[in-house]
Order: C-alpha cells, then structure tokens, then sequence
C-alpha cells in the first residue's frame, strides 16, 4: 500500500506538528507501507532540486518563493490572501504528483490547505482521503479579551471550513478527546473518526539518547524546549524562577527554541541582571535535540489555560519521559490527558505559587524517588504511548477505506 501525506509543513521546523508528521510516516515504513509526501509552497527546498529525502522518506517540494516560508511571524493582509492563492499551484503540483505516483490513499495534515486539494483531487482520481486534524490553530493568534468583530468572524468562518473539510474526508483523525468533545459541541457535522494521540518515536529516542554525552554535577536543571509562543507561558515560567531565586533557589533554568514570543521571553529574563541561573540558549535543529535533553534533568510544560491548551497534547512530555527526564506541566486539558499519576506532576496553570510548590517538591525527592517517577514514565510512554502502535491503527484506517 503506497499513501501519500499531504504536510503544510515538515522538517527541519522543531514544531510538534511537523515532528508528528515526521513519525507517522517513519512509524508507518516500520509496518511495511510505502509513504512518501508532498509539502506546501511556503516549505522551502533543502536540496534545490525540488525534493528532499529526510530519514529515507522522500519530500517533494512546491515552493515558488523562497522568501515565503513558514514562520510564527504575523503576515500582512496581502501576504496572507496571497498565501489562499498558492493553493491554485499547490493543487497542481499534487496533481501532477498523484498522477507520477499513484498513491492507494491521499493523507492530508491540518489545516485545510492540504485538505481542500486532497479532497477535490481524491474524488477526481477516485482515491480515499484521510484528514487529520490536529488543533483550534485558528484560536491561537488573538488575545480572547480582545478580539474584535472581525476577528471573530474570521475565526468562525476558519473553523466551520475545517469542519467541512472533516466532514468531507473518508475518514478523520482527531487529536484527543478534549479536541473531539469540542468540535461535537460546536458543529452539527457528523464523520467518521478515530482518536490517535500523540505518541513518541521510541526506537529514534533511543538511538539519540546513546549517543547523548552524559550529564555531570549533581544539582538539578531545569528547562523548556519547544516553540516560543504566548500560550506555551514561558514568561511566567521565567518570573517564577526569579521569585525562586529571590528565595534562595540557585538551580539553573534553560530554554531552548523559537518562536514569535522569543523577543518578550528574553526580554523578561534581561529584567533581572542580578540573575544569572535562567538562560536563553535559542533554536536547536530537530537532529541536535537529544543534546538539548542532555542538559536538563527536570523539563517544565508551563502552558497557559486556553482553548487550544486544553485541545491540544504537546508532545514535549512524552518525549521527556522516554528521555528518562523528571516532567513538570500545568493542569491544562492537553497535558493532564497524557500524563497520568506517577509518571510527572502538574501544577495549577497560571499559579505561580502552585509551581513554586511543586518545584520545590521535585528538588526534594530521594534519588529511589526520582529512579521511580522516571521508570513509571518510561513505561508508559513504551507500553501505551509508542509510534509503532499508532502505526497498526492507521494501517487499519487505510486498509477499511481502500477502493
């Protein structure tokens, strides 16, 4: 069975989605089916001869414009009405990409972009289409107490697009519950789905993690690693330490990643020179994040409660667990879906003495304590939360609808 993904966005971006992307596809080599893909105009070539092969998974690249590529920065109104045009192009790229390949099923990734193509050219070549749907993305951008009429609107006639999109696919993947449960309370639609949850490349981990150089000195670090954005609340995150600090707390907080928020991050760390235990280290290539895992005992998911907080799962927990790392989160729905007692803590989102609290709790435990917590982890994410496993469920998915 040959499937071709239909990605907004793929490596080398460190975004959870296209992470995701990367291991489904790599999950599904595993079991046997024969994946490659095709990426939007705005994903830049590596190679320059219009595709790229990542992990032995070939791209295929459409990009008219090398200046246009993906990025947290806010677009122009013409650049982003531009951007709606492009799907003309990307259309007839796939076309002709169906066409060389002919793949048994077309998997399109969120958003809409990729569906809408998918879609139109799966009924015109008569092929199945999968669209997964991944997150309230058309949430994210606009403060919620100040959005105005026209942003609502935008936001509402975005969402019921995607909707049509679920409706009109052969078959939907939804996130989690807490996405699904949402998207049943606000639409009449009706389609099939199945839940697929994020889930870690257990058998990549642990490649990285034997060639990660081992950590020295006792104390513990703390760190984020991740996309810099206003929900994922580094900010808090970054103020809570430097009340730790005035208390006495001299452990060491890293943050590594990239993103539209990374001016106002750095910012908040530059307003205490007096400190020198919180640390900026930038962007890490997906290739060099085993080396980042190396640094830090303790990584923190401090989100903030939002709509798409509690609908989407980061992926940044499971991947701390397989590294064997201590995982502290906030009590938002996205993170308390995929971490279950003993294997990490949470705190109450937005409440910094509750993170204080249990920040102070992690440093205390017995190193028999720690071993136990990491072990937990570990199990969980092999036993429960494993690509390979999500690999079978989609197998199963393409085989049902396959004509």
């Amino acid at each position: 069975m040959k499937v071709l993904h239909v990605l907004y966005q793929s490596l080398p971006q460190i975004s959870g989605s296209s992470i995701r992307s990367r291991d489904i596809m790599m999950s599904q080599k595993e079991v046997g089916i024969q994946v490659l893909a095709i990426t939007a105009p705005f994903q830049n070539c590596i190679s320059n001869n219009g595709s790229d092969t990542i992990n032995d998974i070939i791209y295929v690249r459409t990009s008219q414009n090398t200046k246009d590529s993906i990025s947290d920065q806010r677009k122009s109104v013409l650049k982003r009405v531009l951007r709606v045009f492009a799907i003309f192009h990307f259309t007839k790229k796939l076309y002709h990409t169906i066409k060389k390949e002919k793949p048994n099923v077309l998997h399109a990734h969120a958003m809409f972009f990729c569906a809408i193509p998918a879609l139109i050219l799966g009924k015109l070549f008569n092929i199945p289409v999968v669209y997964e749907f991944r997150s309230l993305w058309m949430y994210q951008k606009t403060n919620s107490k100040n959005k105005s009429f026209i942003n609502k609107k935008i936001e509402g006639l975005l969402f019921q697009i995607e909707m049509l999109c679920l409706k009109k696919a052969d078959h939907a993947i939804i996130l989690n519950e807490n996405l699904k449960e949402f998207i049943v309370s606000k639409t009449r639609y009706a389609f099939k789905s199945t839940i697929i949850n994020n889930a870690v490349n257990t058998s990549l981990i642990e490649e990285l993690k034997a060639s990660s150089a081992l950590k020295t000195g006792q104390e513990l670090v703390f760190g984020y690693i991740g996309t810099i954005t206003q929900y994922e609340g580094l900010e808090f995150l970054i103020q809570t330490f430097q009340e730790l600090y005035d208390d006495g707390f001299k452990h060491r907080l890293v943050i590594y990643g990239k993103g539209i928020n990374q001016k106002s991050v750095q910012d908040q760390i530059n307003s205490r020179s007096d400190i020198n235990t919180i640390t900026f280290k930038g962007a890490i290539a997906p290739s060099e994040v085993n080396k980042a895992f190396a640094e830090i005992d303790v990584i923190i998911n401090p989100r903030l409660n939002t709509p798409l907080t509690n609908s989407v799962t980061p992926l940044k927990p499971l991947e701390a667990m397989a590294y064997e790392k201590l995982f502290i989160g906030s009590d938002v729905g996205g993170i308390k879906e995929i971490v279950p007692q003993e294997t990490g803590f949470l705190f109450s989102s937005e409440n910094r003495n509750d993170l204080k609290r249990v920040v102070k709790k992690v440093t205390s435990l017995s190193p028999q304590d720690k071993d136990r917590y990491k072990k937990e982890a570990l199990d969980f994410v092999v036993s429960q939360k494993s690509w390979l496993q999500n690999a079978a469920k989609y197998k199963e998915i393409y085989t049902s609808i396959s004509r």
